[in-house]
């Protein structure tokens, strides 16, 4: 888990329910079924974000949104990347997005690949 990602993340997505955007037009996406955990314990404690869907890559597959969110969560020294090296899965991510795709990384970690 990432809690900084996370919070980016819901700071994010609040940002565009405030801007207009309905937060059921808003997806979060993250590889990591415990970064969903800890996103969805985040969204439920605010009434506005209930409608915004939090789910991992494979959740995604063949569906989209207005905006996607994307938390890598990976971020250590040894720039490895686990899941994200999966190019398959990175596609599905990045093209889940109809209007807007906002990725949350660490870059430093995520450069080498």
């Amino acid at each position: 888990m990432n809690e900084g990602e996370a919070d980016v993340a819901i700071a994010h997505a609040k940002r565009l329910i405030e801007s207009g955007v309905r937060a059921s037009d808003i997806g979060i996406i993250t590889p990591y079924a415990a970064q969903v955990v800890l996103l969805r314990m985040i969204r439920n404690k605010e009434d506005k974000l209930k409608e915004l869907e939090i789910s991992t890559v494979d959740g995604f597959q063949g569906r989209e949104k207005e905006a996607i969110i994307i938390s890598m969560v990976r971020s250590n020294t040894k720039n490895e990347v686990g899941f994200l090296s999966d190019r398959r899965r990175m596609n599905v991510a990045v093209t889940r997005a109809r209007r807007q795709c906002c990725l949350i990384c660490d870059t430093e970690t995520v450069s080498i690949e």
